[in-house]
């Protein structure tokens, strides 16, 4: 970790050379030859962290070099504060006395700061010393060829091969399909790869160990090989042939030992030839393994390859037949069922839970999320315990402690932390600012990313905005799962993530081993050592007093009471350093003055706070990237928003749309920004609109129709937009957008809020087209059968869009749709018929307040796909049909959940199921 800290340090430097000359005026060799010097060390650090756990020389020497780094990067940003301060005095109205006392006070800050860096030298200098005289240089390669042989053996963190039967409860319906994949004669004789995949004790060895126990026997010869993380590929294909032998009872060749790997696969390939085998692959760890064995196996034979991993990008190679088999949390019941198999497998509760263990028991079984592993090792060691009460409660009070002290929880403890270890240096403090969150929390994709570009987590691409590397950073996270996805039900899109309980507690528990980050909860109210970012988490209404020197870079606070200014005033003035600060929720209504000192923000997040107004402080954030009001009591933006320059995301939309705010005349200075939403428009915002041509989502409200023409040609220079939301002043005003004669060629999402009486025809041209919502339009012609030829086109929410009688789906059509609702339709009556094949993706369709349509059309059986359906203020005639017995049931009795809603006269919704087989 201590080299993640160097890299992010190095690149930071390598921004402030090139975008703060003027800050660094004086000292700008001593930062080059900081960032040179530590660029030397970063080699040193990659080889040391694989042996730190091993060695506390080793360990010592990381933690010294973090620490060194910390300093240095204290002294820059403290450097910058100064003279950019000073900066501001000069460039103000000042005499002559008072411009000659800041030029003195220059020349101490530069003084210090050079006697910053000479201590500075001298720490690197005896670290460098010191690596050589305890041989470090030879002991890292050393290190390394020790890791490669030793890692042959399975890290007692994983699941054994071989497990007991009582681990497969929840699983044997799993384990049947498998099976049924294993043994499916496939049409034709490809070879298949099957991949389990799940995170960190979820099972997958537990499972395909099951399976291998009964397919096996089916195939000519079998092989199971456990591939460690550092794995040797002679050495996987020399077990792979032993095992392939072993599997028939045949003695395996002579001098496999002094073979090269060329005849080793060479030898593998000839003796499988013919023959249709089943190879297991436990726990690999990225596409290399499988690259480096596949040579040796045979295309052809219809023969079996199953993978164990933790990553989803792993369980897909390339130019292969593949089936991806996830693994899911166990219900609670199973996993009740374990764990009392576990816990309670002895003579005296004879495989039964006694009735005063039972609350305190299913609290530790929730605990566990569903993780096989953690109930099996949980279980293992309640077992070992009496049955008082007191001491289950005990256990349960402080099971995060049990995890990392207990032995027998070291193999639980093991087998989460191989994932974290296994991380790239670049992911692991991605992984850890998660760690920030409550338990449970979802965290948001967007927010997530862009602080950790605030953070400066980002590595540079060529090619690529930090956004967008981030972005990927989130999916690999995911794809390892590290972070379990939140998917939004109706798009299918991957909105948010979470942390597994005991993932969260392996952040927590390397927050202090890395100087990461401190929590302050209701239990602990005291800051601990120099600490790197702070989270907030209890009910307090005042920050401690006694707050130490901790020059955080991010401020996290998840509080629902009220905080006084004075709080956030004392914090201001010793958080100087501040990259991200996110008071999103807290109940603060006023954000002092002193914001405007915290030069190196970067983040700033104010989303349902109730502020009122933003200080005028606020233009000194020169290097403010992310500011978010979203759902607060802002009134206004204040005077000098247009100053911030570097600003990437600005967020200001409100509950109600129509509360929108004015952007300066000077927008066009804002040449950086990519996010713009809750602004409205007039003449000259219009015109400037043209000159942000970054922008990738913008959403725009009070739009009038006699500013189209200028809308529109802005519009057209904004090639990369991604999302647009364009709302009309009222409902009333007529926008016409044809005049957007080049639409941008990117566009993803697209919101009409508006009368149009003419359907924008360039619509039909975006290929990109993901999600649509049009609102009060009066469309004489079918806006569908155009909406149907979207490739992409996933989510469809139409309302009060066409004032015709029939609308018709077009053969095929609508391909990849998703989601579709339909509401306030008045005039119509038919749709026509459906043919099979068209809307084959769809599961979501709302029917809502269409009081002419008289029934579904023929053809809506042909959906296949569908899950729900919803239909709210039909016709009676409509829902006759629809209902059991009805002309129009035989239509939609293959959907799930069918209900219609509607109101009891009293102003309360009520819901009647239609499903066959379901209670009125």
């Amino acid at each position: 970790m201590a080299e993640a800290v160097l890299s992010f340090f190095i690149q930071k430097l390598g921004e402030q050379l090139v975008h703060e000359v003027e800050l660094l005026s004086g000292v700008h060799d001593d930062v080059v030859w900081m960032r040179n010097e530590l660029q030397t060390m970063r080699a040193f650090l990659e080889d040391a962290d694989p042996r730190k756990e091993r060695e506390q020389l080793v360990e010592a020497w990381i933690t010294q070099v973090r620490y060194s780094v910390f300093n240095a990067e204290d002294a820059v940003d403290e450097f910058m504060i100064r003279m950019e301060s000073q900066r501001r005095l000069r460039n103000g109205h000042m005499g002559c006395f008072v411009f000659h006392a800041c030029f003195i006070k220059q020349l101490i800050f530069r003084h210090r700061f050079s006697t910053q860096i000479q201590k500075i030298r001298k720490e690197v200098k005896e670290m460098q010393e010191r690596s050589e005289r305890f041989g470090f240089h030879s002991a890292f390669q050393e290190g390394r060829s020790a890791i490669a042989t030793d890692d042959g053996h399975r890290d007692p963190g994983v699941a054994a091969p071989w497990v007991e039967e009582a681990d497969i409860v929840g699983l044997k319906n799993d384990a049947m399909k498998l099976e049924q994949l294993l043994l499916k004669k496939e049409e034709t004789q490809q070879r298949t790869v099957i991949s389990i995949v799940g995170m960190g004790g979820s099972g997958k060895t537990t499972l395909a160990k099951k399976v291998y126990k009964t397919a096996k026997t089916s195939f000519d010869c079998h092989a199971w090989i456990y591939v460690s993380q550092s794995f040797q590929k002679k050495e996987i294909l020399k077990r792979m042939l032993e095992g392939f032998y072993e599997s028939r009872r045949e003695a395996v060749p002579n001098h496999t030992e002094t073979m090269d790997e060329e005849k080793l696969a060479e030898m593998i390939n000839n003796y499988l030839q013919g023959k249709r085998y089943a190879l297991f692959l436990d726990d690999i760890w990225d596409t290399s393994v499988w690259e480096a064995v596949k040579y040796a196996l045979p295309h052809e034979g219809g023969s079996k390859i199953i993978f164990t991993t933790r990553s989803e990008n792993t369980a897909r190679p390339v130019h292969e037949k593949w089936h991806i088999h996830k693994m899911k949390p166990l219900s609670h019941e199973l996993a009740w069922e374990l764990f009392v198999k576990r816990a309670f497998m002895n003579e005296d509760t004879q495989g039964t839970c006694p009735p005063h263990l039972v609350e305190v028991g299913n609290a530790m079984v929730k605990r566990c999320k569903g993780l096989p592993l953690a109930i099996v090792v949980i279980g293992g060691l309640m077992s070992k315990e009496s049955t008082d009460l007191a001491k289950w409660n005990d256990v349960l009070e402080n099971l995060d402690w049990e995890l990392k002290d207990n032995v027998d929880l070291a193999r639980l403890n093991r087998a989460l932390l191989t994932s974290y270890n296994y991380l790239p240096f670049h992911l692991k403090y991605c992984f850890l600012y998660c760690g920030l969150f409550p338990e449970d929390h979802k965290i948001k994709r967007k927010k997530l990313i862009r602080m950790w570009v605030a953070e400066g987590f980002i590595e540079e691409h060529p090619r690529k905005t930090p956004e967008e590397v981030s972005s990927n950073y989130f999916a690999q996270l995911i794809d390892r799962n590290l972070l379990q996805p939140v998917i939004e039900e109706t798009t299918g899109e991957l909105i948010a993530c979470q942390m597994h309980d005991l993932m969260h507690d392996i952040a927590i528990h390397m927050f202090k081993k890395e100087q990461f980050a401190e929590i302050l909860t209701n239990r602990r109210n005291n800051f601990g050592e120099v600490q790197r970012r702070l989270a907030i988490q209890n009910t307090a209404i005042d920050i401690p007093g006694s707050m130490p020197e901790l020059n955080p870079r991010s401020l996290l606070l998840f509080n629902d009471q009220e905080f006084p200014s004075s709080s956030f005033c004392r914090m201001f003035s010793k958080f100087k350093l501040l990259r991200v600060l996110d008071l999103e929720g807290t109940k603060i209504k006023i954000l002092p003055n002193e914001v405007g000192s915290l030069m190196h923000l970067r983040y700033l997040s104010l989303r349902r706070t109730q502020i009122e107004e933003l200080p005028v402080s606020l233009q000194r954030l020169h290097n403010l990237q992310t500011l978010d009001v979203r759902d607060s009591h802002l009134k206004g933006l204040p005077t000098g928003i247009e100053m911030l320059t570097k600003l990437r995301h600005l967020n200001l939309k409100k509950y109600c749309d129509r509360e929108l705010y004015k952007m300066p005349k000077q927008t066009a200075s804002l040449s950086n920004l990519q996010t713009l939403s809750g602004s409205s428009v007039d003449g000259g915002f219009s015109k400037e609109l043209g000159y942000l041509t970054q922008l990738k989502k913008l959403d725009i409200g009070e739009v009038k129709g006699k500013h189209c023409k200028e809308l529109c040609d802005s519009i057209s220079q904004l090639k990369w937009l991604r999302s647009l939301k364009i709302v009309a002043l009222s409902i009333d005003e007529e926008i016409n957008l044809q005049e957007l004669s080049q639409p941008p060629q990117y566009l993803e999402k697209l919101f009409l809020i508006c009368v149009m009486k003419e359907f924008p025809q360039w619509i039909g041209s975006q290929n990109c087209l993901r999600y649509i919502v049009l609102e009060n339009s009066q469309f004489v012609k079918d806006p569908l059968t155009t909406l149907g030829q979207l490739p992409n086109l996933v989510y469809l929410f139409l309302f009060k869009v066409y004032v015709g009688k029939r609308i018709c789906c077009t053969s095929d059509g609508f391909p990849k749709l998703r989601t579709m609702f339909i509401r306030n339709m008045e005039e119509w009556e038919e749709w026509s018929r459906i043919e099979e094949g068209t809307m084959k993706s769809l599961q979501y369709l709302v029917i809502d307040s269409c009081p002419k349509l008289k029934m579904l059309p023929d053809g809506f059986q042909h959906l296949a796909a569908i899950k729900q359906l919803y239909l709210e203020g039909m016709s009676e005639e409509f829902m006759k049909r629809v209902r059991r017995g009805g002309d129009d049931h035989f239509k939609v009795r293959h959907i799930p959940h069918i209900n219609k809603v509607g109101n009891d006269g009293d102003g309360k919704y009520i819901s009647e199921s239609l499903c066959d087989g379901e209670k009125n």
